[in-house]
């Protein structure tokens, strides 16, 4: 309470007061409990004893008869839907389906479910099925609160075949948060492809996605789709798509560029493995005036064998392991720079390697070199990876070791080889961005162990492809959250699993609380630009 004086400052006195509720006045009056004094002549000591021995009796039987109204009902996981939700609408994800919806009737919250479905996949990826039930029973999604209206599998089906349908504008609206809301930087981006297989053994058939195709896997009896990536030097996903299961890498290039030249880069370095290198798609990248940067094959061609592997003189300096040399050859009237590049921790291991199967080779073979080269067990060597380099058939028809192919294979030890028509970057800031290629190769691999993309288990093209459309939505927001904290996801998924959010029930009213956050998960939102969870989400009298 504060006393106003008409001269001198005003004085304030501390009081404990309760608050009641009068019928016959129809509103609250106040009670004084207790009065301290004045504030500014507190003596703190004194109430903090005060607090002790408050505390220290209502742990008696007086505390037992207090807390006999309060249960905690039920707990679900919230730290993992509330930071995904935050990025999500940092995204404008949440206006861009809103407004996307407006023109449609949904009995179910469209957009809220492709939320759920986005979390799910990212903090506990699962079948749809398993992700309705997840959604209502286990975390709790911002938006679909309890006692509000709960999502079964055919509202995910449903908001499934909804995003296939928007995911042409959706990706331009994506591309263009996530170079302008976030600042990425898009002058680079690396493509890379890879397949994702079905459970069903049966494929489409002509006119179908699920195809038989050359697995990353190496498994040529399972259907697949193939899934393309464009990811910038962030690791962001800016574009993506999904193919035939019979495509082959090197078909994809030029509508994939088309693609890109669409959303109206200002510059771009277009840079793929050497799956891509074909002289049509050279053609056309030459012809479109870009810039490219793509890996050749060491052991084809006769530039690279006659010219590249043959340069003399020292490496020049990329890092303490990596080093290059260059040579410019003019084809055509156009001019392209080959970068041999050595690294020397991977010529160790090219080394190693090569022994090791030198080595069991000669276990093998020793004592029957004259066997034929048909029986099971020269079948069975000849179609081990990198094994069948090594032997020839000698002249009774049975099987040795190539000494001389062992000995030329020395030459590529820790090499590869790289083509560009960039004539003004240096030679190193080129290998460097290609080295960078692995953040393509992991977006992929986090797909397929933490978003666990495959098996597919859908049948209609539209639900295939929306299954991909959310698995990278959610590889979007987990690399966000990654790039901002500097953690990786799992390390991230295993805090963010200790933030819950429980149902109390007392004799007045139902709350539902936030568990007490630590500084460092504190830390965690605040590093990823996303509000602190609330303590209290919903109180109901």
């Amino acid at each position: 309470m504060v006393s106003k004086r008409k001269r001198g400052p005003d004085v304030t006195y501390v009081q404990l007061c309760e608050s009641e509720w009068d019928a016959e006045r129809g509103s609250a009056k106040t009670r004084i409990l207790h009065s301290f004094g004045r504030k500014d002549a507190l003596d703190l000591k004194q109430i903090a004893r005060l607090q002790e021995q408050l505390a220290a009796y209502l742990e008696g039987e007086e505390a037992g008869r207090r807390a006999g109204g309060i249960d905690l009902t039920d707990t679900w996981d919230f730290g993992g839907p509330h930071l995904l939700d935050g990025l999500w609408r940092e995204l404008e994800l949440d206006r861009f389906f809103g407004q996307a919806l407006e023109e449609r009737r949904f009995e179910a919250p469209v957009e809220r479910a492709l939320l759920a479905m986005v979390a799910q996949r990212a903090l506990a990826p699962d079948s749809k099925l398993a992700g309705a039930r997840w959604a209502g029973g286990r975390a709790w999604i911002p938006g679909l609160e309890q006692g509000g209206e709960e999502l079964e599998v055919q509202h995910f089906y449903r908001a499934m075949d909804f995003l296939a349908e928007a995911m042409d504008e959706l990706r331009e609206h994506l591309y263009f948060q996530v170079t302008d809301l976030l600042n990425a930087d898009v002058s680079v981006l690396f493509y890379d492809t890879t397949s994702v297989s079905f459970e069903v053994p049966v494929p489409d058939e002509e006119e179908g996605l699920r195809r038989l195709g050359k697995s990353k896997k190496k498994r040529g009896d399972l259907p697949q789709v193939v899934l393309g990536l464009a990811i910038n030097r962030d690791g962001l996903p800016v574009r993506h798509w999904v193919f035939p299961g019979n495509t082959v890498d090197v078909t994809t290039v030029e509508g994939v560029v088309g693609d890109l030249l669409g959303l109206r880069p200002r510059r771009f370095l277009f840079i793929g493995d050497r799956g891509m290198v074909r002289q049509d798609n050279l053609d056309f990248l030459e012809s479109r005036r870009l810039h490219y940067l793509l890996g050749s094959r060491l052991r084809d061609g006769a530039v690279v064998q006659e010219e590249v592997l043959s340069l003399r003189g020292r490496y020049g300096k990329v890092t303490d392991t990596l080093g290059v040399k260059e040579t410019r050859i003019t084809d055509g009237g156009r001019e392209v720079r080959y970068l041999l590049c050595r690294d020397t921790e991977r010529a160790t291991e090219d080394r190693a390697l090569r022994r090791e199967i030198v080595a069991r080779l000669e276990a093998e073979l020793e004592g029957s070199r004259t066997a034929s080269a048909h029986t099971r067990k020269a079948c069975k060597l000849l179609a081990r990876k990198g094994y069948a380099r090594y032997l020839r058939e000698t002249d009774g028809a049975g099987l040795e070791i190539d000494r001389a192919r062992v000995k030329a294979d020395e030459r590529f030890d820790g090499k590869y080889v790289l083509m560009t028509n960039e004539l003004d970057l240096e030679a190193g800031e080129l290998v460097l961005g290609y080295r960078d290629m692995w953040r393509a190769e992991r977006a992929f691999r986090s797909m397929k162990s933490v978003l666990r993309i495959e098996p597919v288990h859908h049948r209609e093209e539209r639900r295939i492809v929306a299954h991909a459309h959310l698995c990278v939505l959610a590889y979007l927001l987990m690399r966000i959250a990654e790039n901002r904290t500097g953690e990786s996801w799992s390390l991230l998924r295993e805090k963010l699993e200790r933030v819950s959010v429980g149902r109390i029930e007392t004799d007045h009213a139902t709350l539902f609380r936030v568990k007490r956050l630590k500084d460092s998960e504190s830390k965690l939102w605040n590093s990823c630009g996303v509000e602190t969870p609330p303590k209290t989400l919903q109180v109901t009298t």
